[in-house]
């Protein structure tokens, strides 16, 4: 499961690194030499989540049917049960999240509990939102991203953390929230902070360059964004 995990986010990075002028839907099983049927491979989306249809959404275009269709046997194939955590049932609404915004099709998911977004100490903030990295899409509105917004300063404080562990996949996490939420103080330096984490991480895991490369993409496109009142 790790490698097929690292290869479907690599062909993820890809696609986002070549550019919305050159971007094809990737799909997903031809790219990774799996059937879109295959269990593996609907493990692997579910494991990523709303990062399967990344491409897509950051970029504005149609996903490959194929795509869409292997990301909705995810979403129904792995249902969080009651107990979920909460990173298991974020992910699952942000996969449900993903597609309802790029197909128009179903009903807003309820989402799921996000007050501990305000009241977590920043190091635990950090690590909890390092998780759910995938639902920090413009477009993919959220009581979680919400939350976020109001504390760029403790997601800095826990980005400079991981750099400094050398914990890249977190680091790279924190980076893409940060690329999204108002308020981030210029002196953390985030574009060279990207920069530097995908030098030192990306190659050894291909989470670290889907990441960086979201978050630098958002970085260029993305609105100007006001902090929140």
């Amino acid at each position: 499961m790790p490698d097929a995990v690292q290869n479907t986010a690599s062909v993820i990075a890809s696609a986002l690194a070549g550019g919305g002028n050159h971007l094809s839907a990737p799909d997903l099983a031809g790219s990774v030499a799996l059937s879109a049927h295959d269990p593996l491979l609907v493990a692997c989306v579910r494991v990523l989540g709303a990062d399967a249809l990344a491409p897509a959404l950051l970029y504005g275009v149609a996903a490959a049917p194929a795509d869409v269709a292997l990301a909705e046997t995810a979403r129904d194939a792995y249902p969080p049960p009651p107990e979920a955590t909460a990173a298991s049932a974020w992910s699952h609404w942000g996969l449900a999240e993903a597609l309802r915004t790029l197909t128009g099709r179903g009903v807003r998911e309820t989402q799921p509990d996000a007050d501990w977004v305000a009241g977590e100490p920043w190091p635990r903030l950090a690590h909890r939102m390092a998780q759910l990295a995938p639902l920090a899409v413009p477009g993919v509105e959220s009581a979680l991203a919400t939350g976020a917004a109001k504390r760029p300063v403790d997601l800095g404080r826990g980005f400079v953390r991981a750099v400094r562990r050398r914990d890249w996949l977190q680091a790279a996490g924190l980076g893409r929230w940060l690329a999204l939420v108002p308020g981030v103080p210029t002196t953390l330096g985030l574009d060279a902070g990207l920069d530097f984490v995908h030098h030192m991480g990306a190659a050894a895991d291909a989470r670290v360059a889907l990441h960086v490369r979201a978050a630098q993409l958002m970085r260029v496109t993305a609105p100007v964004r006001r902090a929140p009142a």
